[in-house]
């Protein structure tokens, strides 16, 4: 299941300036490679970038958007299957970032910024997902520290809003503890107002600020707005599942649980097809489930974990850990022996 703003992250990284590093052939290459990254294709989005690389193999961007296509699919896979090269990529994003800023202009020293900062927002996501909540922590500041930086040098740089503007929101939605006792403001507002801004004024990352905002509109329970907005999204991008699991997140969190059903079915139809490590193949079928469930129709939830039990010794061990509970759940309410069902 994609994190939240991954999306965003992965393609708010690009602005028109005058600079090498983003010729016509290289803007051309980098919006072919968003659509592949949106509908999931992640061979061929890889193997674009990879194009984009070999076109100039000193330029940062090169290895950002490498490092930005493996961090795509792992997230989306919620498996670390290509943890170490990540990590090379994101390194040498920042080296030779770093070596540009020592010469390059001052309005050119914004981008890398940028760069170096979305580097480490992906680090902060990894972390986050496959490593240390601390680490994640470290990263998530280093990233800020550098968006700010770009924008102290050049405030038209919209790209970076986005960027600036999700960690300033999930920082104040996540931060628990550490906002109460001061050590983090709430910056919910500014967080919003940041990320509407580069919707508005970015030239390639308008979709991008749209994702990151659907996940906003779900965690501020405006739900219609993200089931909108993801209509709107899932109609350009219809092979990728990035609008496909808010759209069911907020179908069943706004209690419509027949078209929560719809779209975690699709989902769930997806997944037996190409299973992967089998942990989006769980989280669709548990939420099927229970949208079967809040509409009564228990027979159909059977089905669903009856099927569950045929794949259940396919599953990897690290996953049934991590999906403890809800398989527990599941087989549990619907034992074999079951007649609670109903027609």
């Amino acid at each position: 299941m994609i994190l939240i703003f991954l999306i965003a992250l992965i393609l708010g990284n690009i602005t028109v300036i005058n600079s090498r590093d983003l010729t016509a052939e290289k803007t051309g290459l980098i919006r072919d490679g968003q659509t592949l990254l949106l509908n999931g294709q992640w061979d061929n989005a890889y193997a674009l970038f990879v194009r984009y690389h070999r076109n100039d193999t000193t330029d940062p961007a090169g290895y950002l958007y490498r490092a930005a296509a493996l961090h795509a699919e792992m997230m989306d896979r919620e498996e670390n299957m290509y943890g170490v090269k990540f990590e090379w990529l994101c390194d040498s994003t920042r080296l030779w970032a770093q070596r540009e800023l020592k010469s390059c202009t001052a309005r050119d020293s914004a981008l890398y910024r940028l760069y170096v900062g979305h580097q480490y927002a992906y680090r902060a996501l990894w972390e986050s997902r496959f490593g240390s909540d601390l680490a994640s922590l470290n990263f998530g500041i280093k990233a800020r520290n550098q968006y700010l930086k770009g924008i102290e040098i050049d405030s038209t740089l919209y790209d970076i809003y986005l960027g600036l503007g999700n960690y300033h929101y999930w920082k104040s939605v996540k931060s628990g503890i550490l906002k109460f006792a001061g050590i983090f403001k709430n910056e919910k507002k500014a967080g919003i107002r940041e990320i509407m801004l580069a919707a508005d004024s970015s030239l390639f990352s308008s979709d991008a600020s749209k994702s990151a905002l659907i996940w906003i509109m779900i965690n501020e329970k405006d739900y219609d707005s993200a089931i909108a907005l993801c209509g709107e999204l899932r109609e350009k991008y219809p092979n990728g599942n990035s609008f496909v699991w808010p759209m069911a997140e907020a179908f069943y969190k706004s209690g419509q649980y027949d078209k929560a059903a719809e779209n975690y079915d699709f989902l769930l139809s997806r997944f037996k097809k190409e299973p992967g490590n089998y942990y989006n193949l769980i989280e669709a079928a548990y939420w099927l489930s229970l949208s079967y469930e809040k509409m009564g129709q228990n027979k159909k939830a059977l089905g669903t974990v009856n099927y569950l039990r045929k794949v259940y010794k396919e599953i990897p061990p690290i996953v049934k850990r991590r999906e403890k509970s809800k398989l527990a759940y599941l087989m549990n309410r619907y034992s074999r022996s079951s007649e609670k069902a109903s027609p």
